[in-house]
């Protein structure tokens, strides 16, 4: 209902202004008229003076006031088009804040909730609080990031590695690498595409630190601080290899790279025995990085399990939110944002 009643809204405001348009329009034709007629000169008792045109000179004079006319014409509609512009993005900028006050609100009575320690994947009061959450999200993240219509998966985020010379090819293969992560429909966890938006956003530094058997974990800073207000899981997108899941419980902000099937090992009923349907919250997949070897390399890091040597971490340097170019229908994709290039300290 909200977003049908935004959508009407944006419409009659677009009628509101093109009204606005033509009558500046019509305003400044009125204007160049009325000053034409009254610089005219005029005899003793006020008549109008009617010259005979005299040869080039009158056609110029002509000439002339049509260019004035048409160029004082081109700037009200120029000014005009500039006034719409930014009546637009004054009301986009609006209609997110208000989107994140709504998220924000529902998502201090998810957390509440969630620290009764009830069972909310079964519970009615916290499925209709997270559903409420969920389509708050879906529209925060279609006025903050693009909508993008019929593309189920439209956002994406690369990763600029920096291999350090304890990787043992790091003389081959130096210390450059990427990996690009496909996040996961927003028809089924927005809250968790929405969060990991917002790190790569907000992006400071990070690091895979922790080098086990089945995940490769890294170290998130950025301005997302907290943990995810409720483990959002859809069985459709389950732990599969090569998929990114926010690691710990409550889940985030640090993440982890599977390099197997976890289906078990963080799917639903996993690492507690309270809430047999709670799992891991799931981010999307990698689509660049396995080919190349990168995750690969990434998982030779010297040591296993959590890495107490810094020197032995895969610094994350940079991460690039990417979007469809235009409607996406040619599958190209471009630059959203980029974390700073100037990488802060801890």
């Amino acid at each position: 209902m909200g977003y049908d009643a935004n959508i009407k809204s944006s419409r009659a405001v677009k009628q509101q202004r093109l009204t606005i348009l033509f009558t500046l329009i019509g305003l400044a034709l009125a204007c160049t008229f009325a000053v034409h007629f009254l610089r005219r000169p005029k005899d003793g008792s006020g008549r109008l003076i009617r010259n005979k045109p005299q040869g080039n000179e009158a056609v110029a004079g002509v000439s002339g006031g049509s260019n004035n006319k048409n160029e004082l014409l081109k700037r009200t509609i120029e000014e005009a088009a500039k006034a719409d512009n930014k009546l637009n993005n004054l009301n986009a900028a609006e209609l997110e804040a208000k989107a994140a006050q709504k998220v924000a609100l529902l998502e201090q009575n998810v957390r509440a909730i969630k620290k009764t320690g009830v069972i909310m994947e079964t519970d009615t009061e916290s499925l209709t609080f997270t559903k409420q959450l969920q389509d708050a999200t879906r529209t925060l993240i279609k006025l903050r990031y693009g909508d993008f219509g019929s593309i189920s998966t439209p956002y994406r985020i690369k990763m600029d590695l920096e291999f350090q010379p304890t990787i043992p090819d790091f003389d081959t293969k130096g210390k450059e690498g990427t990996i690009v992560i496909e996040l996961a429909p927003i028809s089924l966890i927005p809250y968790s595409v929405y969060n990991f938006l917002e790190i790569a956003r907000t992006w400071k530094n990070g690091a895979f630190h922790r080098n086990a058997g089945h995940v490769l974990q890294a170290i998130a800073r950025s301005g997302v601080t907290q943990s995810m207000p409720f483990q959002e899981y859809s069985k459709e997108y389950p732990h599969k290899k090569y998929t990114i899941g926010y690691a710990g419980r409550p889940s985030g902000p640090e993440f982890y790279l599977s390099i197997q099937d976890n289906s078990q090992n963080h799917g639903p009923g996993s690492q507690q025995k309270h809430n047999p349907y709670e799992a891991d919250c799931i981010i999307g997949r990698i689509i660049q990085g396995v080919e190349d070897g990168t995750v690969d390399r990434i998982h030779t890091m010297p040591g296993k399990e959590f890495l107490n040597d810094k020197k032995k971490w895969v610094l994350i340097r940079r991460m690039h939110i990417l979007v469809p170019k235009g409607d996406g229908s040619d599958g190209e994709y471009v630059e959203f944002s980029s974390s700073p290039e100037v990488i802060p300290h801890d």
